[in-house]
């Protein structure tokens, strides 16, 4: 009987996970790195520590002041506010189209763009694209009905990224709700135009857009 009672023991104990009583330190570790399910198969009963290592580690960012827009008449507006100049509407290969690219790949285009005789464009950090969002729906330059300032072309209304991941900033509030954003690097924050919303997503995601801005 003992050999048996033993014997469930240490099958029990060598069942038990390896990281089992992780420390809070550990657990906000693994906060930016993993998502909250594998944390917890990792660590069992950690949710209060998860809570914790979410309080302490939101990150905010302020915004831009109110930019001033000048349409250059070459394709790009100025803003004279925050001295950055941007292209009229979101990047088109070759062909004309929108493509759905990777950030990395988002900043690669940006990189290599010669548009307007410039060579200086690079993508947006969240802060700066925010300042294309208008007070109301109303139409653009392309005819069509969205949440960006008019002299814009945003008659697709698609997703654009931002360099900004969600190591930088945790937390955002927008027209809709806050959004919180525990996922490090592995994330980066999104502006759509069409619903004038701020979403995070994960930056390998081949399905967004590439608006560009050079420094003025």
């Amino acid at each position: 009987m003992r050999i048996a009672i033993f014997t469930l023991v240490l099958f029990f104990v060598s069942n038990l996970p390896v990281h089992a009583a992780c420390s809070k330190k550990e657990v906000c570790a693994m906060l930016g790195k993993s998502n909250h399910f594998e944390i917890l198969d990792k660590c069992p009963g950690a949710g209060s520590l998860l809570a914790e290592c979410k309080k302490s580690s939101e990150t905010t960012i302020e915004d831009l002041p109110q930019a001033k827009f000048v349409d250059n008449g070459d394709g790009t507006v100025t803003d004279t506010v925050n001295n950055l100049v941007w292209m009229q509407k979101g990047h088109q290969d070759k062909k004309g189209v929108l493509r759905k690219v990777k950030l990395r790949e988002a900043k690669k285009i940006a990189a290599a763009a010669s548009n307007a005789g410039r060579d200086n464009w690079r993508l947006p950090s969240l802060p700066e694209l925010k300042t294309l969002v208008f007070g109301e729906r109303v139409v653009n330059i392309s005819g069509q009905k969205s949440w960006i300032n008019p002299v814009f072309d945003d008659g697709r209304g698609h997703y654009y990224w931002t360099s900004t991941t969600c190591a930088e900033v945790s937390v955002i509030t927008d027209r809709y709700q806050k959004k919180l954003c525990q996922q490090g690097d592995s994330a980066a924050w999104l502006v759509h135009f069409n619903i004038n919303a701020v979403f995070w997503h994960f930056i390998k995601t081949e399905n967004f857009h590439v608006w560009l801005v050079s420094d003025l």
